[in-house]
């Protein structure tokens, strides 16, 4: 079965099959295959004076052109990243937020939906005796907004979901596809 120039599959194999190349970005000649550049000219690179480019899918997934909730994806779109890192600016607002403690001595070391962070141990002299944590009184001390910070390390994370590595070809020789 001969197939429309320009089509992209996944393929399992090692090897492009006769007529089909991998859709790895490499430059062609115009002058050789001016039927396929007349329906991908420099939508994915070349100088479209005596290349133009395959599309490059090592690595990435296609993702269907045309504009989608409210965004445009034009066609040969290159976007995204292997990794991502949050900043600051991503985690949740703080705005509003206050951390309230109860300034009794804790008496539970299991916290409830009642609960509150209490004062954790008692000073006698120079002796210092540990509590559990939470107390089941109304909480009454707002913790300063300059003690509750962001820690980490500014490392990226990687975003990829779990996959399968295939090949992706494009039909370079077949049937030129009719615009009707």
């Amino acid at each position: 079965m001969e197939e429309y120039m320009g089509i992209v599959k996944l393929f399992a194999g090692n090897f492009a099959p006769r007529n089909w190349m991998f859709c790895d970005g490499r430059l062609l000649s115009i002058a050789n295959n001016s039927a396929l550049f007349s329906l991908l000219g420099t939508t994915y690179g070349g100088d479209g004076i005596t290349t133009f480019a395959l599309p490059n899918l090592i690595g990435r997934m296609a993702l269907g052109a045309g504009n989608a909730s409210g965004k445009s994806y034009p066609l040969g779109i290159i976007a995204g990243s292997d990794t991502t890192t949050l900043l600051q600016q991503n985690m949740p607002s703080m705005a509003g937020f206050q951390l309230k403690v109860a300034n009794k001595n804790a008496n539970s070391s299991t916290p409830t939906a009642s609960s509150s962070i209490a004062i954790t141990g008692n000073q006698v002299g120079r002796d210092f005796t540990a509590v559990p944590s939470y107390v089941n009184d109304t909480p009454d001390t707002v913790i300063s907004p300059q003690s509750i910070t962001y820690v980490g390390q500014n490392l990226p994370i990687n975003n990829m979901p779990p996959f399968l590595g295939l090949n992706y070809i494009i039909c370079v020789a077949g049937i030129y596809p009719s615009r009707e």
